[in-house]
């Protein structure tokens, strides 16, 4: 089956982006591997070559993570830009579904997941195993010679040099101060010389160090020095061969190859498997090692103090023979099983610490088992939230897309991180691998739902309607005059129905609804009398609409005056009344809505008063010229 052009259409555009977003996640990823590890690569000598192959073998360690950042804001700018292009809506005028539409980009996120999963089952693992061995050889490789100028240098093993001045177009070195401590500070050895230079033997094994014009001052400490603190030796030239191996080191294979990260799901299956069984040698052997010390009886002849119970095993009773031993006795028998008892405290605590970490060691092979799992399933759930959400804003570019991206991504990192270090700790059960999962994929769920069903969810207007319903922010009216008016207001009918809102404003304002708290049984098990608010705030909707169509523009404007009254405000916060009893159940809940009432109503009663006085003004306008 052919694809259609929509769907290479569509496909084409994510792909461009997805490459796109792919370098850039990619390359902050590895921005902070360099940040983490420039300490470690300043100053080793590393060439050019030798950092390549560790960033390469990084990002491709790296490829798991970035990927579903990638597909998330590739998918997020891709259909933010067919919504604010209105691409998308003619797709949807044509017919199409929103889940047609995504499906192109769906089957190649689904195609990814795979691939993400192969390469940290096969790839990742021989990357790791590289990985670690550079790491090693960085770590273990010694500086190269870059000595400066008025500090101490101690990256020469055995030796601290002070350098006054240095001349950096050849290398030579001048007022220099040289502590030698190989032997120990006892024997502590001071070399003082007016200029110098060093250099590495072409094996580089070993430090070649020439210095001219200088003493040499050891300490004396053995009895032929005649009371002398130090013995000075003085010399006009003097050549020192220093070991000093400045080459690369292989990591230990064991070290490599104990790294979770280089295993793939079979042979983390299998270490697991071994771990385990060791584990349970090694409590066993404590368990029978506990009864053979800790718990073992002593055997005398049976005599008072001797019993047996019903399984017919001896045991002792402490009591009578701590009673019948002499003073001196009964100290020394205090003194030994303190003794014992602290040793055999001390010998558990350092045998649990040792199960702890192997059970440590277990569930971070877990960790990394389901990770390659995990890992894959959110490049699916990036997807289900990127193109929703982008569908939903409607704006492209890298503005929204990137905000919104990396508060998705701070959030699957939060969540991911904080659930396996809870699983690595023992506080939760192997759960915690999938704490991300559980937290983003109802988030998908939403996202793609209100998507397809064309939710305003983000729009501006709706964020503004939902602030005023639920803590009553302040919305004028904007009436403006009409170009065409068919029929103009009944203005006598009109004033009757001001006159009817101003006296059911003056009566609202002195009512013991807007004059009192709130009554929590009534707000939340009962009912609240508001029918009266309501009927006014209809028929103040009703004037409004009749008198708008007036030509007139001061009246329009006294017209704008009239606030919106919020009536609901004051009643119960949900239309289902067990909504209702549940919050009022919960007081803690239930009292912030009773606050939320209390503030409605005062603001209500200022409207009462607003909307008296502009009744009052438009009866006397509208009454004046009618004479």
């Amino acid at each position: 089956m052919r694809p259609k052009r929509l769907d290479i259409f569509i496909l084409k555009s994510f792909l461009l982006l997805f490459v796109a977003a792919f370098a850039i996640c990619l390359f902050v990823l590895l921005m902070n591997v360099l940040w983490r590890y420039a300490e470690d690569i300043v100053g080793k000598g590393l060439n050019f070559s030798f950092l390549a192959k560790f960033f390469w073998e990084f990002a491709l360690t790296l490829v798991p993570q970035a990927l579903p950042l990638a597909v998330l804001m590739a998918s997020l700018i891709t259909f933010g830009n067919f919504g604010e292009r209105l691409e998308l809506l003619a797709m949807k005028t044509a017919g199409i579904p929103l889940l047609r539409i995504m499906r192109p980009v769906m089957v190649f996120s689904i195609f990814l997941a795979g691939v993400s999963f192969y390469f940290q089952n096969v790839t990742v693992p021989k990357a790791a195993k590289n990985l670690y061995s550079i790491i090693y050889s960085i770590n273990e490789k010694n500086p190269e010679l870059d000595i400066p100028e008025g500090v101490f240098y101690n990256q020469i093993q055995g030796f601290n040099m002070y350098v006054k001045h240095k001349d950096f177009s050849n290398g030579n070195l001048y007022d220099v101060t040289i502590y030698d401590h190989r032997k120990g500070y006892e024997n502590l050895s001071v070399i003082v010389a007016d200029s110098g230079y060093m250099e590495t033997t072409a094996d580089k094994q070993h430090l070649y160090l020439h210095l001219f014009s200088g003493f040499w001052f050891t300490q004396e400490t053995d009895i032929e020095s005649n009371g002398k603190p130090y013995r000075r030796e003085g010399f006009r030239e003097k050549h020192i061969l220093l070991e000093f191996n400045s080459g690369m080191k292989e990591a230990p294979d064991g070290l490599v190859g104990s790294q979770a990260m280089s295993k793939n799901m079979n042979e983390i299956k299998l270490t697991i498997d071994s771990l385990s069984l060791n584990q349970d040698s090694i409590g066993l052997g404590n368990l029978d090692e506990y009864r053979s010390t800790a718990l073992a009886t002593f055997r005398y002849q049976k005599s008072d103090s001797l019993a047996y119970n019903n399984m017919g095993v001896l045991y002792i009773n402490a009591d009578s023979v701590y009673a019948v031993s002499s003073r001196n006795r009964q100290v020394d028998i205090k003194a030994a099983m303190r003794s014992r008892i602290q040793t055999q405290a001390s010998d558990l605590a350092i045998k649990s610490t040792n199960m702890y970490y192997q059970d440590k060691s277990i569930r971070r092979h877990w960790i990394e088992w389901m990770k390659k799992i995990t890992n894959a399933l959110s490049v699916l759930i990036f997807f289900f939230i990127g193109a929703p959400l982008g569908a939903i804003i409607r704006k492209g570019g890298l503005g929204v897309p990137v905000i919104v991206s990396v508060f998705t991504f701070i959030l699957f990192y939060i969540t991911s991180v904080s659930g396996e270090k809870m699983y690595r700790e023992g506080e939760w059960s192997i759960v915690g691998c999938w704490f991300s999962v559980m937290v983003l994929s109802p988030l998908s769920v939403f996202f793609t739902v209100k998507a397809n069903g064309d939710s305003t969810l983000f729009q501006w207007d709706v964020i503004i309607e939902f602030f005023r319903y639920w803590f009553g922010t302040k919305v004028n009216r904007n009436i403006v005059r009409k170009d065409v008016v068919i029929d103009d207001p009944d203005r006598d009918k009109c004033v009757r129905s001001l006159n009817d809102i101003k006296r059911m404003s003056v009566e609202l304002e002195n009512s013991a609804l807007l004059n009192s708290v709130p009554d929590y049984r009534k707000l939340f098990f009962g009912s609240v009398d508001s029918a009266r608010l309501t009927e006014l705030s209809d028929e103040l909707e009703v004037l409004v609409s009749e008198l708008g169509n007036s030509r007139d523009r001061v009246e329009l404007d006294m017209l704008n005056g009239f606030p919106l009254l919020q009536s609901h405000g004051v009643q119960p916060p949900f239309a289902r009344t067990w909504a209702d009893r549940m919050v009022g159940i919960i007081f803690p809940i239930g009292l912030l809505f009773e606050l939320r009432a209390w503030l409605f109503t005062r603001k209500l009663k200022r409207q009462m008063v607003k909307t008296a006085q502009v009744a009052d003004n438009l009866i006397e306008y509208i009454t004046n010229n009618n004479k």
